[in-house]
């Protein structure tokens, strides 16, 4: 014989979900945008159906024009004299292709972040739907303004259109006795850039190793002042990615060398992280910092002379002392009171460096682009651990970073056996040239 509490789980298992409407989010392309569709809340929501159909409530999106890269707070007000009880959706496309994600949006406690009915946020640049994530009751006829976190794309992508369904529900539970509204709203840019200040380049160097020379497509990165407004720290969107290739501006910032923009990675206040071109050549070369760029108001850095040479060899580093070394489980090789979740590596096990500055590879690609194909480097390489050479049979790969940008490498290679518990030495060559000294990782067998 069945208990009382058994036959309530059963009759629960058998009323439909949908019964209990959508208190934590609706199904997805439910903002009325064209480019979804054309379908609302309303398709579920029916009793006051179509959307709109009640001019005494509202749903309304709130935003400024944006600045590349800088978050804002976008807000979509849901209102209704009679409901108490509120739900929406919120989609951000580009104006020039609405089948194109504009921006991020963030999820917080009381919104969620879908990019499938089955998966949320990250989207990694597929579409992106913000909506409620346990729709809010208050007082009768109050409504509700719900926020949400947004950050644009880091590079002026011209129009964003935004498209909203709101829900005024009465909070009964079901898809009944609720009022579904639609609206839509286009932002620009914020004008055109417009800082004002004069950028001053200070130094310009190897990313991984923080000195000079430079290389052909190495990642380096510039260090000075006024190169945006204070605070700011923007890297490339997804979005800013599509076309397989990352941006020559970024938050109303470029860097040329030799008068050639040249892609970047990173842009802040007083450190832009780029990558040099491809056919840089050796000798002298001039960087300048453009503000504004292309604009009327574009405000150029005084140029600083560098040294450039064929290859610049560098390992990144966890500290000033830790290579940027990974385990094959992609823990870092360092020590645990240095690096968090360092791991110590023994001889035979195969670990990953990452470098840049190693020079050409086959094949090659172009400053900025992204890495679809492995790519060896074409020259000779050495690499030397705990003093040890590491046999050229031992080195699995040594050449450009899958899937990254064309400036970072990797070289995978097995420790040598034999080595003594303790710090090893690390060190490469290519083309004759060192990396840096002094790096060293955990042996522990």
């Amino acid at each position: 014989m069945l208990t009382p509490n058994k036959i309530l789980i059963q009759l629960t298992a058998l009323i439909p979900a949908a019964l209990y409407a959508y208190s934590t989010g609706p199904v997805i392309q439910r903002t009325g945008a064209a480019v979804d569709g054309g379908v609302n809340c309303s398709v579920c929501h029916r009793t006051y159906a179509p959307a709109n159909s009640d001019p005494r409530g509202s749903v309304t999106i709130s935003a400024s024009a944006y600045t590349p890269g800088v978050k804002q707070t976008i807000m979509v007000t849901v209102s209704h004299p009679t409901q108490k009880r509120w739900g929406f959706q919120l989609i951000a496309r580009l104006g020039s292709d609405e089948t194109r994600q504009a921006g991020t949006f963030s999820a917080s406690s009381v919104v969620r972040v879908r990019c499938t009915n089955t998966q949320d946020a990250p989207c990694n640049g597929a579409p992106e739907y913000a909506e409620h994530s346990n729709a809010p009751v208050t007082n009768v006829g109050a409504g509700y303004t719900f926020q949400i976190d947004w950050t644009p794309p880091a590079t002026d992508l011209g129009e964003i259109h935004f498209y909203a369904a709101g829900n005024a529900a009465n909070g009964d539970g079901t898809f009944n006795g609720d009022y579904i509204y639609t609206t839509q709203l286009f932002i620009q840019p914020a004008g055109a850039c417009n800082l004002t200040m004069t950028p001053a380049i200070t130094s310009v160097v190897n990313s991984a190793s923080f000195t000079s020379p430079i290389s052909p497509s190495e990642m380096i990165s510039i260090f000075g002042s006024n190169f945006n407004l204070a605070g700011t720290k923007v890297y490339p969107t997804t979005a800013s990615l599509a076309s397989n290739a990352f941006p020559r501006s970024l938050s109303c910032a470029a860097v040329e060398v030799n008068g050639a923009r040249i892609p970047i990675v990173f842009a802040g206040d007083q450190q832009i992280n780029a990558q040099a071109p491809a056919n840089l050549s050796p000798g002298p070369a001039t960087v300048r910092v453009i503000l504004n760029p292309d604009a009327a108001n574009q405000i150029a850095s005084d140029p600083v002379t560098i040294q450039a040479s064929p290859v610049a060899p560098a390992f990144f580093q966890f500290t000033s002392s830790s290579p940027a070394v990974t385990a094959e489980s992609g823990a870092p090789i360092a020590d645990t009171t240095q690096v968090a979740g360092g791991v110590a590596a023994k001889p035979g096990d195969i670990v990953t460096f990452w470098a840049t500055g190693l020079g050409p590879t086959t094949p090659s690609y172009a400053e900025g682009a992204i890495v679809t194909a492995v790519a060896l480097c074409s020259g000779i390489l050495t690499l030397t651990i705990g003093g040890v050479s590491v046999a050229a049979t031992a080195i699995t790969y040594a050449g450009l970073s899958p899937e990254s940008i064309s400036g970072l490498y990797q070289i995978n290679a097995q420790i040598p056996a034999g080595l003594p518990d303790g710090n090893a030495s690390v060190g490469a060559q290519a083309g004759g040239v060192s990396t840096q000294s002094g790096l060293t990782i955990p042996i522990q067998n």
